[in-house]
């Protein structure tokens, strides 16, 4: 097929979406399930979306291009388009000029049956779709279902499932385990065919007959008659890394299911295209959002990144071979924390706690559970903890570590001195954590624990307060504990919502709030939007909405009405808006950005809205951010939008002509975040004419004013 740049189809979908709301993401694109011509490359089906790949360009196609999830097991070229099959059924349609794909069916999807990998062929204007437990018959010209088979021969398809498909002319093979079936199909007319649901109207193919199609153990890589012997191309052992070919007009692709490579014809090398750029930080379990804006992961093989809207940096290992591997899953573990001067701090489950100096560049210390620390320990030289986070005046880290007879509190300073207060705690498990300094210039220490190593345990929240350390030497000493219990199961991640005061809590399937005056922890009087729910983590954003992550229904924004924490108006995101995976280990709010930060077993995505901004220091004496617009000069018809940004909120922002009318006005949500986003249109939805024209940013007694050009 020919297609216009890919780069271009995504331009386009930019310009679609619109600037308030933006999802975003980046996925590790494989294992690849399936392959396909497209343009002048290839379209990839894998567990991190559909990737083109060409020797010139790398695309990938995630749910905010319209995919709505980025699972994909089939990939299908026809004459005049391109299909792609989901995880679970879903048909998503590509025809050039588009933005940039279509759902043209979901009907499958309710099933919640899993489709086969590369188990899709089109005939026609008929799709055969393999699944698990049943064989569909789809029609792409009506976007309809003709008809859904669970039988073949004497073979019930739930029970001897189908692994490969393949046409031949008129004649569909299906191979099961050990035997391979074939039937003759009116794909003209499939509606006329009387026998397609008669289960006896299938063939069995004789034994050690081959047909052609199905998925062979490739020993050598042959391109026509020529043995590629590229060492690229196997695996140490000798075996190929090559399942599939797909010819270009300037030579062969060549597949694996975690491999592209490119033979150009009439050369005996081949070029590796399998590399990304822009994505490294693989599986993340954990994100923190950076102070500079963007985000921190931590991914379970131990690799610590930075990333941002614009990409990623290049990722470094925390510390040797050592990582958390599916622990950080399993515990839900909080441990990546830093101090305002780039100190940062992390723990490795069992084994060693880091302390690092330039943003991590610089490995500090180590604590080491086999040395002779006070911390407690778990087991023998074995120390656990969920949580690290800075200690109120930022002169180091606290920590919690896990005791067969109640946890303990560790203070590591950044001199690198540890100091404990072993003990102390209600339950044997700490969790996630969070300290403040109170009046009188006490350590207070809030930190979730339970009476096991399970998610599924009882526990609750300790409230711990410590004379301030530098008055006692360094130590943690008196401390007095308060707790609140009754959470079954125990909370898994908490945040301090700051402008309702209050500390939130969720456990793996309820959501709590601390009512310090009522001295009890506190449940919300309806939360029946959330129902069936698993809850992963949990953040705040800079107006006090709550962002809830889940294992398998995307993510939730509560926000509190009136203020009051029992009633919540929810709202739900999922990969049907942009979300890379309904599966969330945890999330960040990055104010500095405007954005929260997603993280999931094939990548990272984040949802970017102009009231995500923490806008609060705009426009006082403070501001990093002065009022300005930009582009200027503004050309509404080929930029989306003129943006007013550094304004304060619940501001009104007032633009007039060279003549002083007044052409456009926005207040109330249109301000949420500090900026205003002008589509050059009047009140009456006009284009304004080309010319000079004014701004007014008025809060109170405050005015800012300011000019611009629009150009057509």
């Amino acid at each position: 097929m020919k297609f216009k740049s890919l780069f271009f189809c995504l331009l386009l979908w930019a310009a679609y979406v619109g600037a308030y709301d933006k999802w975003g993401a980046f996925s590790d694109p494989f294992p690849i399930h399936d392959v396909t011509s497209f343009a002048n490359g290839v379209l990839l089906a894998t567990d991190g979306g559909l990737r083109f790949r060409s020797i010139n360009e790398s695309v990938i196609y995630h749910s905010e291009h319209g995919l709505e999830t980025s699972r994909f097991h089939s990939v299908v070229s026809t004459e005049h388009a391109v299909y792609a099959v989901s995880e679970f059924g879903m048909i998503a349609l590509f025809i050039d000029g588009s933005i940039p794909w279509h759902i043209v069916n979901r009907s499958y999807v309710k099933n919640n049956v899993r489709t086969v990998p590369r188990g899709t062929v089109v005939s026609g204007n008929v799709m055969t779709i393999a699944f698990e437990d049943r064989l569909a018959f789809f029609d792409v010209t009506q976007y309809r279902s003709i008809l859904t088979i669970d039988r073949i021969a004497s073979r019930s398809l739930s029970i001897t499932p189908i692994r490969e498909l393949s046409l031949r002319g008129d004649s569909l093979y299906v191979k099961m385990d050990n035997e391979i079936y074939v039937r003759k199909m009116n794909w003209g007319n499939m509606l006329g065919d009387n026998r397609l649901s008669d289960p006896n109207s299938w063939v069995l193919v004789p034994k050690g007959t081959s047909v052609e199609g199905f998925d062979e153990p490739v020993k050598q890589v042959k391109v026509g008659s020529e043995v590629l012997t590229d060492g690229q191309l196997y695996h140490d052992d000798g075996s190929s890394k090559v399942k599939w070919q797909v010819k270009s007009e300037d030579g062969t692709y060549l597949v694996g299911s975690e491999y592209v490579f490119f033979n150009k014809t009439g050369e005996k090398t081949v070029t590796d295209l399998t590399g990304l750029n822009g994505y490294a930080p693989g599986e993340v379990y954990e994100l923190k959002a950076a102070p500079q804006g963007g985000v921190l992961a931590m991914s379970v093989d131990g690799k610590l990144s930075y990333g941002s809207v614009g990409g990623w940096g290049e990722p470094h290992y925390a510390y040797g071979t050592l990582s958390n591997g599916a622990s950080g899953y399993a515990a839900r573990m909080k441990t990546l924390s830093y101090l305002p001067d780039g100190h940062m701090f992390y723990h490795i489950w069992g084994f060693v706690y880091l302390m690092y100096s330039k943003w991590g560049a610089h490995l500090e210390y180590d604590f080491k559970s086999e040395d002779d620390y006070c911390f407690e320990k778990y087991l023998p030289n074995y120390a656990i903890s969920v949580s690290t986070i800075a200690a109120p005046d930022n002169s180091g880290f606290l920590s919690s570590t896990g005791s067969n007879h109640g946890y303990g509190v560790v203070y590591f300073t950044r001199d690198g001195e540890v100091h404990c207060a072993n003990g102390i705690g209600s339950n044997a498990v700490p969790g996630v954590m969070y300290s403040k300094m109170d009046e009188d210039g006490k350590w207070v220490v809030y930190i979730t624990s339970k009476n096991g190593t399970a998610l599924a345990n009882e526990g609750g929240l300790d409230v711990i307060t410590f004379p301030s350390p530098k008055a006692h030497g360094g130590e943690l000493v008196d401390g007095q504990v308060k707790y609140y219990g009754g959470m079954n199961p125990a909370p898994v991640d908490m945040v301090y919502d700051p402008v309702g005061n209050r500390l939130w809590l969720v456990s793996m399937s309820s959501l709590a709030y601390l009512d310090e005056e009522a001295d009890t922890l506190m449940t919300p009087a309806s939360t029946n939007g959330m129902l069936g729910a698993e809850f992963t983590s949990i953040d705040v954003d800079s107006h006090g909405n709550l962002w809830v992550g889940t294992t398998n229904q995307g993510v939730y924004r509560l926000t509190p009405k009136n203020g009051s924490p029992d009633t919540l108006k929810i709202q739900r995101f999922t990969t049907k808006d942009g979300l890379l995976d309904n599966y969330v280990a945890d999330l960040a709010v990055d104010p500095v950005v405007g954005a929260v930060w997603f993280a999931h077993e094939k990548g990272v995505s984040y949802y970017r809205r102009n009231d995500l901004k923490d806008a609060h220091k705009n426009m006082t004496d403070s501001a990093e951010v002065k009022v300005h617009a930009y582009p200027v000069p503004f050309r509404p018809k080929t930029q989306a939008f003129l943006t007013i940004e550094g304004i304060a909120e619940k501001s009104t922002v007032s633009i007039y002509n060279r003549g002083g009318a007044l052409i456009k006005y926005f207040r109330n949500e249109d301000v949420l975040g500090g900026k205003v986003e002008w589509d050059g249109r009047e009140k009456s939805g006009r284009l304004v004419t080309p010319g000079v024209y004014y701004y007014v940013v008025k809060k109170g007694s405050k005015v800012k004013k300011g000019k611009f050009i629009i150009a057509h």
